[in-house]
């Protein structure tokens, strides 16, 4: 068996990293790569990109839409398509401060209460998993009703305007999140986030999946990746040991947790098998 890696973490760590850096970067100095924030955001001063999400808030509000618009919430839209809710996986800043608070949390708990609390506590789900998609039509709704209130509010983006211009406001909003997430895990991702669930929405049949070695699966019983996952998505009772080719759960933001977790290589990350 191989010994768990923290490769997968390390590269999802790197490119939040830089996405934050870059429109950090935007808003303080002459750097222009990537301008704006994680509304709408410029590259290169050549392509917008904007968050699905608040676009379809503005469309809904104003009962128009501009090109770049429609330019930018369909390019992430598109990748959505292809590779799933990459964004919650490789790329949010808010998902990376909570991936390093469960850390933290889960190193305590592992001093404290041991290897099997900890496992558990990363599989619960306190709520259904369509609480997200509730949130996410309730606030589709109000903006329908001209009230696009969930940008102001959005932990997403108070993280980003707090590190950016120093509101204070935001950032305690944050910690308080992170706070709260050490006694109901994962809240915010698994639970809340319409971002999160438009997102899993739009990637339900995406190409880009965990792949299953179905030659290996069932092999260990370990429930390491079940553990890892962030999602908490039942990897091993719901997908290698029913002889499933690949992970299908909507929820699944690819971020190679499992696969760090796996200690017997029976997981992968590559393009479903159609057969």
């Amino acid at each position: 068996m191989k010994r768990r890696s923290h490769r997968w973490q390390l590269a999802r760590s790197v490119t939040a990293l830089g996405f934050l850096a870059l429109l950090l970067a935007g808003a303080h100095s002459d750097v222009r790569v990537l301008t704006g924030s994680t509304t709408a955001s410029n590259f290169l001063g050549v392509m917008p990109f904007a968050d699905p999400l608040a676009a379809l808030q503005v469309m809904l509000a104003s009962r128009a839409a501009t090109s770049e618009l429609w330019i930018g919430a369909g390019a992430l839209l598109a990748l959505a398509a292809l590779a799933g809710p990459v964004f919650c996986g490789w790329l949010c800043p808010l998902g990376l401060v909570l991936d390093w608070n469960h850390l933290l949390r889960d190193r305590v708990v592992r001093v404290f209460k041991g290897d099997k609390h900890r496992a558990a506590r990363r599989g619960n789900h306190l709520a259904p998993r369509g609480t997200r998609s509730a949130v996410l039509l309730f606030v589709l709704a109000v903006a329908a009703f001209g009230l696009p209130f969930y940008e102001a509010l959005s932990p997403i983006q108070l993280l980003v305007r707090g590190l950016a211009y120093g509101t204070t406001a935001g950032l305690l909003v944050v910690l308080g999140l992170a706070v709260i997430e050490w006694f109901v895990p994962r809240l915010w991702c698994r639970t809340l986030c319409p971002t999160g669930a438009l997102y899993s929405l739009v990637g339900r049949r995406a190409p880009l999946r965990v792949r299953i070695d179905l030659q290996m699966a069932g092999k260990l019983h370990c429930a390491l990746c079940e553990a890892a996952c962030p999602m908490g998505i039942p990897v091993m009772e719901s997908y290698t040991l029913t002889g499933e080719r690949s992970v299908d759960a909507p929820d699944c933001i690819r971020c190679g947790a499992c696969l760090d977790s796996c200690p017997g290589a029976v997981l992968n990350l590559g393009v479903r098998d159609r057969n």
